[in-house]
């Protein structure tokens, strides 16, 4: 019966506000300011979520049914978006005070002052330092080398590791299909397909053709917000898992599981999932968060697969600055709690180009972050409410990939 209710109370929570104003003091302030609303986030959790149901049209009884694990995680969803809300707040304030403080520049004889100009090109760019494989470095600023955000990073690649993956999507047949399907089979805005497939290190290992088993991965496109015919590729069974997790420890992405291991203290870090993303042109880039409250334990790693000649930069990364990037051939991209990113605009039609990039989802799995990447509906598998993890522990002193566990909301 509840079965809209995730939609729903995250949609109420915000005309909340508002109605909660209006009940409370009779009429809608006149002048309401953000800090207002801010001040209703105090309202005790299980209340607010429950006056949030019942003002999007769920009955008493229906509010009755809810069950705790849902109100946690609805309560933990509204207090990101509220530190969110902050975090922009701040940042604003900080930029009209560095607006006001702008100092004459010029020829000021006349007597008139002559405003220096301090705003900024579109996008500004990043330091990127060769780096060594498993070597990670915080994204910074290149001008002046302050920290874009606390869980971004750039990681060096194993040479191995792209041409691996690559021959892989190859080998298999997806990457035709993604180089193609873009152009000639589109999905439309929020479609699904499936595909089947077989290893190809079965086949390449001459193992019997009845004995090769065949595995899933499915393809979506998300929802017109997003702006671009962007496709997501992403394993849907547990042998398609375990196959990709093939390819990685084939690349040698255990020492990139090290050396983030490492930079941010973790005990423990798997794999949780393996897409590839391909696009072929995007008018605006959607700028989001793959995690958000997850204690510093989750993350997307990103790595250039294929780009279009002249392609431009493919990522940006944004706080109150906003960076454009490339992959490199010997680089990924590592965004973690809290990172705002998106696709670079960009139109590669004209000659049939396709950028394709490879996302593998990290995790560090603990008590305080369980149930935030248990509920991660990005990828088919591992399913909502049970997570895969497949890496290194800190206890592994130079062991490869190997460790397999399921952990169950």
């Amino acid at each position: 019966m509840l079965a809209r209710a995730p939609i729903s109370i995250l949609l109420a929570a915000v005309s909340l506000l508002v109605s909660i104003s209006a009940q409370d003091d009779g009429a809608f302030p006149e002048h309401f300011k953000l800090k207002d609303a801010l001040n209703y986030y105090s309202v005790e959790s299980t209340s607010l979520i429950k006056r949030s149901l019942l003002h999007a049209g769920f009955s008493a009884d229906e509010t009755l049914e809810i069950d705790d694990t849902y109100l946690d995680f609805a309560t933990r969803a509204l207090n990101a978006e509220k530190k969110r809300i902050q975090r922009i707040r701040k940042a604003l304030k900080e930029k009209q005070a560095s607006e006001a403080s702008q100092t004459c520049q010029g020829d000021s004889s006349s007597g008139q002052c002559i405003q220096k100009d301090d705003r900024l090109s579109e996008f500004e760019h990043f330091l990127t330092p060769d780096l060594a494989p498993g070597q990670a470095d915080l994204l910074r600023w290149e001008d002046d080398g302050s920290i874009v955000q606390d869980y971004a990073a750039r990681i060096g690649l194993p040479d191995t590791l792209i041409p691996t993956l690559r021959a892989y999507a190859e080998d298999m047949g997806l990457m035709e299909i993604m180089t193609n399907m873009l152009y000639d089979d589109p999905l439309p805005p929020d479609g699904n397909r499936w595909f089947s497939f077989q290893s190809p290190y079965q086949t390449k290992e001459g193992v019997d053709s009845a004995a090769i088993r065949n595995f899933t991965w499915n393809v979506e496109r998300p929802a017109k917000k997003w702006k671009s015919d962007m496709h997501w590729f992403n394993t849907a069974d547990e042998l398609a898992h375990e196959d990709s997790l093939r390819a990685l420890a084939k690349g040698g992405f255990d020492q990139v599981l090290d050396g983030i291991g490492k930079k941010f203290g973790l005990d423990t870090l798997h794999v949780d999932s393996l897409g590839f993303v391909a696009v072929t042109n995007c008018e605006r880039g959607f700028i989001h968060t793959d995690w958000e409250d997850v204690d510093g334990g989750a993350f997307n790693f990103l790595v250039g697969i294929a780009s279009p000649e002249d392609a431009g930069p493919e990522l940006v990364v944004e706080n109150v600055r906003k960076g454009e990037v490339h992959y490199g051939s010997n680089a990924g991209i590592l965004v973690g709690d809290g990172t705002r990113h998106g696709t670079r605009e960009c139109d590669h039609r004209a000659k049939r180009g396709v950028r394709i990039t490879c996302s593998i989802y990290l995790a560090d799995l603990n008590e305080k972050n369980l149930a935030v990447v248990a509920g991660d509906t990005t990828s088919t598998f591992p399913p909502t409410g049970m997570k895969i993890g497949f890496g290194l522990n800190e206890e592994d002193t130079g062991a490869k990939m190997g460790v397999v566990a399921w952990w169950v909301i």
